[in-house]
């Protein structure tokens, strides 16, 4: 991982190309315009072991986190209500091939390859047939167990990833066959493009679950940068 400043990152923002959409199609067969605009989920951290030995991950994640999907595909993450040493943004920028982070304690952006592998599926997950809805949508569901990439810091830690989808809510799948960052390209493949309303990371030690709480078609938002 390299580190850049933060005028890059303007640049990214400000190139945002308002491409033509292309058609999809729904599990009903009807044909829409992918989704771009921004989804509000709700943050839940739920720790599992005593913070003495795992470090307070709330203050890591926050409380909300707003996911923009740009009209050229690029993807924005921003952390509302996270620690100075928490989550700021994350963006991945499909023309450059890469994934830009920020934290709230600094101005610099951390940055790697979005074809980078860095968790490996291990295997499908046992999935119950409880019916969830979130926002009037009947969700659908895949999970699976995988491993972090091993680091010079870490043997690869193990964890459990759960993706619950509404079928008629896609973005454009062919954009992200080379997004291997969080298995982003495997989870639209299997979605067949359904962007996520319910999201669920589970390593054990602790557990974030995402929640759509507020889908805003047309809104795009700016990373903050402060």
């Amino acid at each position: 991982m390299t580190m850049t400043s933060s005028p890059l990152f303007v640049a990214l923002t400000g190139a945002l190309l308002l491409l033509g959409c292309k058609s999809i199609t729904t599990s009903e067969g009807e044909k829409v315009k992918p989704f771009a605009g921004t989804i509000i989920y709700d943050v839940k951290v739920e720790q599992k072991v005593d913070t003495t030995y795992e470090k307070n991950k709330k203050a890591l994640f926050g409380n909300e986190m707003h996911l923009t999907v740009f009209r050229n595909g690029n993807i924005q993450r921003l952390y509302n209500g996270s620690s100075t040493e928490g989550y700021d943004m994350c963006y991945v920028d499909l023309e450059k091939n890469s994934v830009f982070e920020k934290y709230n304690n600094s101005d610099s952006l951390y940055t790697h390859s979005l074809r980078e592998q860095n968790i490996s599926k291990l295997a499908n997950l046992r999935m119950d047939d409880e019916e969830i809805s979130v926002l009037n949508y009947k969700l659908d569901k895949v999970g699976i167990s995988a491993q972090e990439a091993p680091s010079t810091t870490s043997t690869g830690r193990y964890l459990t990833i759960k993706y619950w989808y509404a079928s008629d809510l896609k973005i454009d799948k062919s954009l992200y066959t080379g997004v291997n960052d969080d298995l982003w390209n495997y989870f639209m493949s299997k979605s067949d493009g359904a962007i996520y309303l319910k999201y669920e990371i589970d390593y054990f030690t602790y557990k974030v679950t995402y929640t759509a709480k507020e889908i805003l078609p047309g809104k795009f938002e700016k990373a903050r940068i402060n």
